[in-house]
């Protein structure tokens, strides 16, 4: 598969003012476009269309080439996703789908992150919202942050959209509860799915999502379980994992703790930066995450042999490691033997 829907329908804005095709597309447009509509409309996204029409293979999508190779029941790649619900709109292209972050503004040092999705690394960084004409033919809405509910410029976004006709994915560290009237602004659009990030359970999550309070995150998980009872399919909760060195061998008492089935998990598998790709990890490690995650076990095999040991990026991740919890010991024990 080479064809992808998504510059026929979509744009993503960064917290920094850039503007890229596709979350998973690896180049941003270069031009100072006065507004996202500006930027869909563009040369350089005409001919980004242009490219996937002609049947070429786009080295900026290698993220769903990868993603594609471990596909199963329980997800879809990027590509497959928009192609399965906006290849109707190719032959007139029109801006369907934004994945918006307003800011950076966040209360984690995720150790997968950087200064461009928290400002806890770095400066804080807040970018205009799109002007409201944009959103007339808008079906879906992905709001991501930094942590969304800590800027009040989303709460502005969710009010200028028409909610009653799209589909809002909200993106949550679920470090935050929202007041009752968010809640009721986020219960009239059509579809609502919080997406809550989990890379672990107790003092791991913890270690990989410094910020993490546990028995907050627990207390506010209880929450939206709740109001999604009330909801009555209205609205869902999914958790999100993304697999890293870290926290690699923890997803299946994750999904047991979450008592989710995997069916309404999410998941990806971490490519930059490479100290942190599990593919470059010695084999025993290897073979220790796939005995230690039997429910993704086909998906973890594939993502696991793209790449071999890789001995300057296996030294620069166990340079790392500082006082782990008990739960890492087994595995930090391991790599280390294998230096």
């Amino acid at each position: 598969m080479t064809f992808c829907a998504a510059p026929f329908v979509h744009m993503v804005q960064n917290p920094d003012g850039q503007y890229r095709t596709c979350c998973m597309y690896e180049k941003p447009l270069t031009g100072n476009y006065a507004n996202i509509k500006d930027a869909f409309d563009s040369e350089e996204n005409k001919i980004i269309r242009e490219r996937m029409l002609s049947g070429e293979k786009l080295e900026e999508c290698i993220k769903c080439d990868i993603d594609e190779m471990h596909e199963g029941k329980t997800r879809l790649s990027y590509r497959n996703e928009f192609n399965s619900l906006y290849k109707k709109y190719i032959n007139n292209p029109s801006f369907r789908t934004l994945e918006i972050s307003v800011s950076n503004k966040c209360n984690f040092k995720c150790v997968d992150c950087g200064p461009r999705f928290s400002n806890q690394f770095g400066p804080t960084i807040t970018n205009n919202l799109p002007d409201a004409n944009n959103y007339k033919d808008l079906e879906f809405l992905k709001i991501l942050g930094g942590e969304p509910f800590l800027d009040n410029k989303n709460v502005e976004l969710i009010k200028q959209v028409p909610r009653h006709n799209i589909k809002l994915m909200l993106v949550t560290n679920n470090s935050i509860f929202p007041n009752t009237s968010i809640l009721e602004l986020l219960s009239e659009f059509k579809h609502l799915n919080i997406n809550i990030s989990i890379d672990g359970i107790r003092e791991v999550a913890e270690y990989v999502r410094p910020g993490t309070k546990w028995t907050r995150f627990e207390r506010n998980w209880i929450k939206w379980m709740r109001w999604k009872s009330e909801k009555r399919g209205q609205c869902y909760v999914n958790p999100h994992f993304v697999f890293h060195n870290f926290n690699s061998t923890f997803f299946d008492e994750t999904l047991e703790w979450s008592n989710i089935t995997l069916d309404n998990w999410s998941w990806d598998f971490l490519v930059m930066p490479e100290h942190l790709n599990m593919s470059y990890l010695p084999d025993r490690v290897k073979e220790f995450i796939l005995h230690k995650n039997k429910n993704l076990k086909k998906p973890l095999e594939k993502f696991l042999g793209l790449n071999s040991y890789n001995k300057t990026f296996f030294k620069l991740f166990l340079s790392r490691i500082t006082n782990i919890p008990d739960q890492m010991e087994e595995f930090v024990d391991l790599c280390f033997r294998e230096i």
